[in-house]
């Protein structure tokens, strides 16, 4: 029987709840929303270096679908020449499911974007179709998490580890941070990305990591290494974060 843990679940929850949260305040029209989105805007608007405007719109090109798509498809193939099949169906798999919702909800919420209802923004880059959620930041989420999670659980060395993950999560950050900064974004269109993509992932490794498990330990039937305790440190990894303040 397959074993699964339950602290993915748990962390789901709690970026679900902040998702639902979310969505309950644009679709109520709730007054903290625009609180939220003034402030950090006007936060934004006050660290606004124009030296670093092409790094900012290229990192928002890079988190475009297609971007995305071509970055998954790349990944995956490395995955499955590696011979690691359950982590490449993993990673192509998930940025199709968060493709899927993200439009739904998109859809279903029609929040116009912020140079929509505000004919004087004048947005830094093309950007289509309705703002809530934002897909660069539920995608990049999803991607880059996932690219966390499997050096936690595939890479032995620890400081290559901890290099995938600080530069997997700057980048999960400043793609964020340049959907504001190109004016395509409100700052809770992001915030609700983050945790609806973060809240995906984690369901998704709780369903797949006892495959990953087992094919981890049939790859290294020969050798003295525990399977089992390098997976789990990937979710023990965002366990710890959410416990800590200074992560």
């Amino acid at each position: 029987m397959l074993k699964r843990r339950p602290e993915p679940l748990y962390l789901a929850a709690i970026a679900l709840f902040i998702f639902i949260t979310l969505l309950t305040g644009i679709l109520n029209n709730a007054g903290w929303i625009h609180t939220i989105d003034q402030q950090v805007i006007a936060a934004v608007t006050q660290f606004h270096p124009v030296t670093f405007k092409p790094l900012l719109i290229l990192i928002t090109s890079l988190g475009n679908p297609a971007s995305l798509v071509l970055l998954t498809m790349a990944f995956a193939v490395v995955l499955l020449l590696k011979r690691y099949r359950y982590a490449a169906l993993f990673a192509a798999s998930m940025g199709a499911l968060m493709s899927l919702v993200n439009v739904g909800i998109k859809y279903w919420v029609r929040r116009p974007r912020p140079f929509i209802a505000d004919p004087q923004i004048r947005a830094l880059v093309h950007a289509g179709g309705f703002s809530f959620p934002s897909g660069h930041s539920s995608g990049t989420m999803i991607f880059y998490g996932t690219m966390i999670l499997l050096a936690w659980a595939l890479i032995k060395r620890q400081s290559a580890k901890w290099l995938i993950t600080c530069l997997a999560s700057g980048m999960i950050l400043l793609t964020g941070y340049s959907r504001i900064f190109v004016r395509v974004h409100y700052p809770t269109d992001v915030f609700a990305g983050f945790s609806l993509g973060f809240a995906l992932l984690m369901v998704s490794w709780w369903y797949f990591s006892p495959y990953l498990t087992k094919a981890i330990r049939q790859d290294n039937v020969t050798k003295n290494v525990c399977p089992s305790t390098t997976l789990w440190a990937a979710s023990d990894y965002f366990c710890a974060c959410t416990s800590r303040t200074a992560c």
